[in-house]
């Protein structure tokens, strides 16, 4: 309802998917078509010797019985092992699926979300064929087709009820909205009783209206909201958990009144904005004033206290966790302190008592005794904290918390973990260090002699073993972050700039304006914006883009930096010849391809023999006309973060290189000059070129020599290089202090020896 009322709002139908209650579908998608049942009134002497509520929906065939479900209460019933068998109905949308469509105000209708799902199912392909053409063994790609198919879940369960909540009428009477409702609520519901029951108690209202949705949802909130559940008449060997206006006519031996804290119990009382409090006393009318309001709050306070018999307990929160701040009592604990002794206690001594008393501080929000907690949080808090006090008996503490190894097998494995991760030595917790004839067999097939990898995922070596096992073996997915919503996402733009490069350049050459001139800068300008609108629109109608003037500046954006880029190629590319566009390597062959790709994996040869094999997409071959060398070119869209003299970054820069060195492999001929080019405004359309002599091929075939030495021998330890961890897909993992570990470690040389001497590389 708050998805209708808010223009069919994206977040709030995400808010109501957090709730996990779409109901068990069949095959085709269908909810289980639910009959009306008889809803037997609440009051007891109207239905004698009828069941409850509950009981009846539990019993009826249409919910399955009783023996079947188990419920016994809200919360068991929303965990009953039926749900276990819907698991595989559930609908789950993509990460952050929401932001992507943007704010309810952008959706604006059933169409617009159909557009922009469709839109968001291409943007999908496409990153997936970015994130392919880039580095194909990134755990992301699999990461981003599951997305598919939960957006492909998302759209045939989502777009039904949309259509159905965008034809919900302006205003209709009450028996009319009651008729919708009925309908939709085993629709997106997964126990809809209680809900069908409350729906059943409004029909006498049904001559009411015409009513908008608006007011239809101002009546059902607050009944929503709070479904009351009335205890059984055998009460004993139970707890009430209710408000205070609920204790009315009860009595109980115990009685806890929590929350007496400041705006918490009682509530702040404000004044009625619309008709002051002067203006209510004047008219005369029986009209609640501030005064009614605070003695209806003592009210509360006197029916919480007076339906204890025996004992009861007052408490208030200490500690505001979520604002860092502490929490005061409401006068209230001063009343009942006055109560008890006859005289107002002194406000700061009371405090200091109260906290006295429970020991718990913002910085330990934990008792000195671990009997007195509350929790299980509070327990270990207060059996931890004297193990942590400097100069305590360390005999005497020795082996107090040894019972959390105990606890729980994942505890235990974490605890051993982090610890044996501060020791200076390396252990298996530190990585794959040891080599067993089963972990050889495991790795045989993940060495560069056995599958290709690509550029990019080699060149996680260098930034952390670690990242590389995880990433580039194990194929762990990294965790997606959304761009924010005023950019288009990065690898929707990188791919959207590629295409356009690679559109541009053949277009030039189908025109016969490569080499390219001053005088053929003009059509060359023409040609480019074609390319720029004929993407533009291409990706438009795909995508449909949620905000029409970020589209618009992104794409001016792009055809900025393209036509720097092209203008700048009369001055920088005298004498080099486009030859290949887009030439890929071990990857499909498709149209997007340059047709001189080839399938296969391409292989290099070491110095002692073994064939490491490569895959991958170079994105520009060029030929100079006048010696017959070839260049590589290798576009970027970021910032150029090189340094002078590079060639192999250690290990962190290896396209030049590699690809020069793939590129002699293929074509045979001899690569003079590989370079990386910043062809966009944020790189300052610089470049960095690597000339490929000898002394740099040696460098890049050592890379892989040293790579592939580490995988058979199992020596893919956590160490990385400083600054890593902050760009580390993995560092939920390892956690945030690893680069601080690794400096505290031993630097034995059959383990980091040649990760170190990798580093050194110029």
């Amino acid at each position: 309802m708050a998805c209708a009322n808010d223009s069919l709002s994206a977040r709030r139908f995400a808010e109501y998917l957090s709730l996990s209650q779409v109901p068990t579908r069949d095959a085709s998608g269908a909810p289980p078509v639910i009959e009306p049942v008889w809803t037997p009134p609440r009051e007891e002497t109207l239905a004698p010797g009828q069941l409850s509520l509950l009981e009846l929906f539990e019993t009826n065939s249409t919910f399955g019985s009783k023996s079947d479900s188990k419920m016994e209460s809200p919360a068991k019933a929303d965990a009953d092992p039926g749900d276990a068998a819907q698991a595989d109905s559930t609908v789950r949308a993509p990460r952050q699926w929401e932001a992507l469509l943007v704010e309810s105000a952008v959706i604006g209708g059933a169409d617009r979300w159909k557009r922009r799902l469709d839109g968001l199912a291409e943007e999908l392909r496409l990153r997936i064929a970015e994130q392919v053409r880039s580095d194909g063994e990134s755990a992301a790609v699999a990461g981003l087709q599951r997305d598919l198919a939960q957006l492909d879940e998302l759209r045939r369960f989502a777009l039904p009820v949309i259509e159905d909540l965008a034809a919900l009428p302006d205003s209709a009477l009450w028996g009319d909205w009651l008729d919708r409702l009925d309908a939709l609520a085993p629709r997106v519901l997964r126990h809809p009783e209680r809900v069908l029951a409350l729906l059943t108690e409004l029909r006498p209202m049904s001559d009411v209206g015409p009513l908008t949705l608006a007011e239809v949802r101002e009546v059902l909130t607050p009944r929503l909201a709070t479904l009351e559940r009335e205890p059984p008449k055998h009460r004993y060997g139970r707890v009430f958990v209710g408000t205070p206006a609920q204790l009315r006519g009860r009595a109980f031996r115990v009685v806890f009144v929590t929350g007496l804290a400041e705006r918490i119990f009682p509530q702040k009382s404000r004044p009625d904005p619309l008709l002051l409090d002067d203006l209510r006393h004047r008219l005369g009318a029986p009209l609640e004033s501030e005064d009614d309001r605070v003695l209806n709050e003592r009210l509360l306070l006197r029916l919480a206290v007076g339906a204890a018999r025996e004992r009861l307990y007052l408490s208030y929160p200490r500690v505001d966790v979520a604002q860092a701040r502490s929490r005061v009592p409401s006068f209230y604990a001063l009343d009942v302190v006055r109560a008890l002794t006859g005289e107002v206690p002194n406000y700061e001594r009371f405090e200091r008592n109260t906290a006295v008393q429970s020991s718990a501080w913002l910085a330990w929000p934990a008792p000195t005794d671990a009997a007195d907690a509350i929790d299980e949080c509070e327990h270990d808090l207060a059996i931890l904290g004297p193990l942590l006090q400097p100069g305590g008996e360390r005999d005497a503490l020795r082996g107090q918390a040894h019972y959390l190894l105990q606890l729980n097998e994942r505890l235990r494995q974490s605890l051993l973990m982090r610890w044996a991760r501060w020791k200076k030595g390396w252990s298996s917790f530190d990585g794959l260090l040891k080599v067993r004839d089963d972990t050889r067999r495991s790795l045989a097939d993940q060495r560069l002699t056995a599958r290709p990898y690509s550029v990019s995922a080699l060149q996680r070596f260098s930034a952390c073993p670690y990242q590389f096992l995880l990433g580039s073996i194990y194929r762990l997915e990294p965790l997606e972050q959304p761009a924010p919503l005023e950019r288009l996402d990065p690898l929707t733009k990188g791919a959207l700039f590629h295409e356009i490069q690679r559109d541009v350049l053949r277009a030039l050459k189908a025109a016969g304006l490569i080499p390219l001139t001053v005088a053929g800068l003009s059509q060359a300008f023409r040609l480019l914006d074609r390319a720029v609108a004929d993407g533009a629109e291409r990706y438009h109608d795909q995508l449909a883009p949620a905000i029409e003037r970020v589209w618009q500046d992104e794409i001016e954006s792009l055809r900025g930096d393209l036509r720097m880029w092209l203008s700048r190629w009369i001055d920088v590319e005298d004498g080099w010849e486009p030859f290949r566009f887009e030439f890929s390597f071990g990857m499909p062959l498709d149209a997007d391809h340059d047709p001189a790709s080839v399938r296969e994996p391409v292989t290099l040869a070491s110095a002692d023999g073994r064939q490491f094999r490569l895959r991958g997409a170079v994105d520009l071959i060029e030929r100079n006309a006048l010696t017959g060398a070839l260049r590589v070119t290798d576009h970027k869209t970021g910032k150029n973060r090189t340094t002078p003299y590079l060639v192999v970054g250690g290990g962190a820069t290896l396209q030049p290189v590699i690809y020069g060195l793939v590129v002699e492999q293929v074509f045979q001929q001899s690569v003079s000059q590989s370079r990386l080019y910043f062809s966009t405004t944020v790189g300052g359309f610089t470049e960095h070129q690597v000339s490929l002599r000898d002394e740099a091929k040696r460098a890049g075939l050592e890379v892989l020599e040293i790579i592939d030495r580490a995988i058979d021998t199992a020596q893919l330890p956590v160490a990385p290089r400083e600054g890593a961890c902050n760009w580390c897909d993995f560092r939920a993992i390892c956690g945030p202090l690893e680069d601080r570990r690794f400096k505290h470690k031993t630097k034995e040389p059959d383990i980091v020896g040649d990760l170190l001497e990798l580093r050194s590389l110029r």
